[in-house]
């Protein structure tokens, strides 16, 4: 389990580099979509160090990272860290970050599995760079404030 000041080393590196494909001509904006995706999931597990922590009726013990916190289902089996943490950002953040973080969870999924994509389309023509403009820097702010880090 990776600390705090790792977190968010990993979100700064992922935002910086989602930030430099945007800079240099928007060469590879399905990796800059990615990249700010993951910044952002590494900016939600850095915040659950912090307090008050992040609860969940179904654990019991202060959830420290995703990975190490998986409850069971009601069916019995497990949730996945990604199913996880869109649980814990529903029970615990405001509107604004849980939609901001879904999308640009949605596109890094197509952007990485080319779901909903044309299949004449590559990932990379698919994102408009004023999307990717809009992602990157809107959005990933939005989950930023929303979770408390700068």
């Amino acid at each position: 389990m990776s600390s705090r000041a790792v977190h968010l080393r990993q979100a700064r590196h992922n935002e910086g580099l989602a930030k430099e494909f945007i800079r240099s001509g928007y060469r590879y904006r399905d990796w800059a979509v990615i990249a700010a995706f993951y910044a952002a999931l590494h900016y939600f597990e850095a915040r659950l160090h912090d307090e008050p922590p992040f609860t969940h009726p179904a654990v019991s013990v202060p959830i420290l990272h995703t990975d190490t916190s998986l409850p069971s289902t009601a069916a019995g089996g497990r949730y996945s860290p990604h199913r996880w943490r869109e649980i814990l950002i529903t029970q615990n953040c405001s509107r604004a970050t849980r939609n901001a973080y879904r999308e640009l969870r949605a596109a890094s999924e197509k952007a990485r599995y080319h779901t909903d994509i044309l299949v004449e389309s590559t990932a990379h023509d698919y994102f408009t760079p004023p999307e990717v403009a809009r992602l990157v820097s809107s959005q990933l702010e939005i989950v930023k404030a929303g979770l408390g880090v700068s």
